[in-house]
């Protein structure tokens, strides 16, 4: 049996009436570029995640770029970033002149919060923690750190839309909380979007100004800014598939509870999933030290999987002039030879599910190894 890694037309299969209906309503709106329809989704968004602004924007790196630029942080502030996450969360901090300084990452995938503190000096103006896979960092820890410095927490949401702790979602403990609307995250749009959620008042109105080329409501230029705007289109349909975001992000938590009592741990170094809801499996993903052999196997079974990512940051060509060499970050450099993502996303059915745990059981038997 031939198991996606994703596919898209599933989650849109039950709502394709309700997606098709907010687009046709559009026709008769004339504003798509920003205006209403993106108004009432930024107001939604907001109440969803129970803070006083959100703010659409073209995508989640434009997310962490204007929220850095918005900040105020010039050349010579430095910014702790995980080494272990996509590009886009280090290469905004260059855009605006500050300096990344890279910090390893724990076996959560999140950064190392001693790690952190280790990394601080008195040009530090920010802490960049991802949310990464959709498991929630210790923004608790981070907030305290970021309180006791005196420096900016930010939050990349990117891949942890809806995910919470204790009942605070994810985005809410910094001073923002950047998210992207890729079409393969938790709340995934049909191209391009993201949002700055906060609820510091000057923040979300530079923001504002910025992500329209620095204009204001009465037509003034004030600031250099960007062409950042969210499309009313994303919006209209985002909004429709916000209301089923839990139920999405419930099914991609059952998918991996199956797995979490179906694969062997003495085999696969399976994710851990934390308190609950500071998971929400954007991506499920386990860790083996014979993880091409394992793809490989899956392969040709016809299993899709993917791997994020194959370098950390600091062994990418565009981070070589940071002065970072191998070695450096021995967690991140491990996971980057051992991590391996299952198909986890909504629709995938138990017998897909069942496939995939019957293959992983093969390979275990065939090679007779462990993760360790």
């Amino acid at each position: 049996m031939a198991v996606p890694f994703i596919d898209l037309s599933r989650q849109h299969h039950s709502i394709q009436r309700d997606l098709l209906k907010a687009a046709e309503e559009l026709l008769s709106v004339n504003a798509y570029i920003l205006g209403p329809v993106v108004e009432r989704f930024e107001k939604h968004f907001a109440e969803h995640m129970g803070v006083k602004h959100a703010i659409g924007v073209n995508s989640g790196t434009d997310a962490l770029l204007m929220t850095l630029h918005a900040l105020g942080l010039q050349p010579g502030d430095e910014v702790i970033v995980p080494v272990y996450t996509f590009v886009a969360t280090a290469d905004v901090v260059p855009r605006v002149g500050a300096n990344i300084v890279f910090v390893d990452v724990n076996q959560d995938f999140t950064l190392d919060i001693e790690a952190v503190r280790a990394a601080i000096t008195d040009k530090t103006r920010a802490i960049l923690a991802v949310h990464l896979y959709g498991r929630t960092a210790d923004v608790e820890a981070l907030e305290q750190i970021s309180t006791e410095f005196g420096i900016h927490l930010i939050e990349d949401v990117c891949q942890a839309t809806g995910a919470e702790i204790n009942g605070k979602a994810a985005g809410t403990f910094g001073i923002a909380g950047a998210f992207s609307f890729y079409p393969t995250k938790n709340l995934g749009g049909f191209g391009d979007g993201g949002m700055v959620i906060t609820n510091n008042d000057e923040l979300a109105s530079r923001l504002r100004i910025y992500r329209d080329h620095g204009r204001e409501r009465d037509g003034k230029f004030v600031e250099i800014g960007y062409n950042s705007r969210l499309d009313a289109l994303q919006a209209a349909l985002l909004d429709v598939k916000l209301d089923n975001l839990s139920e999405d992000n419930a099914d991609r938590i059952a998918n991996a509870a199956f797995y979490q009592e179906t694969l062997n741990q003495d085999n696969f170094l399976l994710p851990t999933s934390g308190v609950e809801g500071s998971h929400v499996f954007n991506l499920y993903t386990i860790r083996h030290a014979q993880r091409d052999q394992l793809r490989a196997f899956l392969k040709d079974r016809q299993i899709d999987t993917a791997v994020y990512y194959a370098r950390p940051l600091h062994l990418e060509p565009c981070f070589e002039y940071l002065g970072y060499v191998e070695g450096h970050f021995p967690v991140a450099e491990q996971m980057a030879r051992e991590v391996l993502s299952l198909p986890v996303a909504p629709g995938l059915t138990r017998q897909e599910l069942e496939e995939v745990a019957h293959a992983m059981e093969l390979f275990a038997q065939t090679y007779s190894t462990t993760t360790r």
